[in-house]
């Protein structure tokens, strides 16, 4: 238990580390032919990816203690692991639009003002949340999915409404990205992204 006065960095911590991971994976981990969180922490790809993208992309944009940081994203993703719950992808998936904003985005945003570079595995789960509003697996309100199943990257990642800002800039990884996905499968795309 910990008592504290000011509750905002620990409900950022979970809603950035626990739902962000969640949200950052799932797609990508679906596309590859997954169908529960545990398959997708037993795949070593996408465990790699996940871990890659909570403990250096995430973490280094939070405010507590780095250690705190760590022991809980550990402890998130032994939650992740546990055999006896089958935690379904596309359960998860339902309104990735909106769950992307409030989870993902705002550590894409803190990564680029604090180190002047894009997080590359948060980035790349941008594009395969396109790639997966692309097929029919999305499940998302009605005008948002009839959307981004046909519209451009560059319509897309221009809607405010949907990102609360234009993410225009992201273009160029979320074009090569989503180029690679279409010729190359998500599996050998998401291989490059990771370290």
């Amino acid at each position: 238990m910990l008592w504290t006065d000011d509750v905002t960095p620990y409900k950022k911590r979970k809603v950035r580390i626990l739902n962000g991971a969640h949200t950052m994976m799932v797609l990508a981990a679906h596309l590859a032919g997954l169908e529960t969180v545990k398959e997708a922490m037993d795949d070593e790809l996408v465990f790699s990816f996940m871990k890659q993208g909570i403990f250096e992309e995430i973490v280094p944009t939070l405010d507590l203690p780095r250690a705190e940081l760590e022991q809980f994203a550990n402890d998130v993703i032994e939650r992740f692991k546990n055999p006896f719950i089958k935690h379904y992808l596309l359960n998860i998936a339902l309104n990735s639009v909106s769950k992307y904003k409030v989870r993902v985005l705002p550590s894409v945003l803190q990564y680029i003002k604090e180190k002047g570079s894009e997080p590359k595995c948060l980035v790349f789960s941008l594009a395969a949340l396109i790639a997966f509003y692309r097929t029919d697996a999305s499940n998302d309100d009605a005008e948002i999915m009839e959307f981004m199943k046909t519209a451009s990257a560059t319509d897309i990642l221009k809607r405010s409404d949907y990102w609360g800002e234009d993410l225009s800039f992201l273009l160029p990884s979320i074009e090569a990205h989503l180029e690679a996905i279409e010729k190359n499968g998500i599996r050998k795309t998401m291989e490059k992204v990771v370290d």
